[in-house]
């Protein structure tokens, strides 16, 4: 009579091998799950900081041309402002273009970023058009969650 091999289960062999394939996959979908997070959490932030720009363009649209008088400094676009550097009246963060905290609305409005604007001649010095860039920048540095955003247009005299 031919002695019979009764084989059940599995060996530890091959259990180790099953652990270690488990593992890596496992290891694989919790990247993932951070790298997703991640991109979500940067369109989150440029979808912010599109709307911060969009808003400060509505805003200096609705001002008038020509140069500031006395009591209407607010009420005009004045050419002017720096990309690279905060100029009075050419930027606003959360404490204020002057320093002082802004209102509560400010300070959540534009919580974690400086938005600066160039106000330039319009294009072939015509007296009735500005060029306007508007830049957002995240006060935090971080590339993997936030970008910069810059926001160009032309505006026309009403």
């Amino acid at each position: 009579m031919k002695p019979t091999n009764d084989e059940r289960g599995f060996t530890l062999v091959e259990t180790l091998v099953a652990m270690v394939i488990l593992t890596i996959g496992l290891v694989s979908l919790a990247e993932l799950m951070a790298v997703s997070l991640r991109l979500q959490q940067l369109g989150r932030n440029e979808t912010e900081a599109v709307r911060l720009a969009q808003d400060k363009m509505d805003e200096l649209m609705m001002l008038n041309f020509g140069p500031p008088g006395p009591g209407v400094e607010d009420l005009r676009i004045v050419i002017g402002g720096s990309l690279t550097a905060n100029v009075v009246n050419h930027f606003d963060t959360q404490a204020g273009p002057d320093g002082a905290l802004g209102t509560a609305d400010d300070l959540a409005q534009l919580a974690g970023y400086t938005r600066r604007w160039l106000v330039a001649a319009g294009p072939d010095g015509d007296p009735n058009l500005r060029l306007v860039t508007i830049h957002v920048i995240p006060t935090l540095e971080d590339r993997r969650t936030t970008v910069p955003y810059e926001l160009i247009s032309i505006i026309r005299r009403i």
